[in-house]
């Protein structure tokens, strides 16, 4: 695995790329062929105490929704936290007038 920086490391072979992100103590696992993938998770799992979650849900607080079009990231619970701590949950945005 090369070091790309400390919190990201990429593996290049001929069977793919595995792109591993990590912070604190979660890793996020992925690449272009699952069996790869699959391998490189068996050999950290030889190395390191760890479980896997399967498919990424969450991460930061960011949402992650995997579609045929692509992979979507959310902020959708974070607005929605932001727009309950200031009491605008239930307002229309038409309601706004910007100075």
């Amino acid at each position: 695995m090369s070091d790309a920086d400390h919190s990201l490391y990429v593996r290049k072979s001929d069977e793919g790329i595995v792109v591993i992100t990590i912070y604190v103590d979660d890793l996020i696992v992925g690449g272009d062929n699952e069996k790869e993938v699959e391998h490189v998770k068996s050999l950290l799992k030889q190395k390191f105490d760890m479980k896997d979650s399967g498919e990424l849900k969450f991460f930061l607080g960011i949402e992650v929704i995997k579609t045929l079009e692509g992979i979507w990231l959310l902020q959708r619970q974070y607005a929605l936290d932001m727009l309950s701590k200031y009491g605008m949950v239930g307002l229309s945005p038409f309601l706004y007038h910007w100075i």
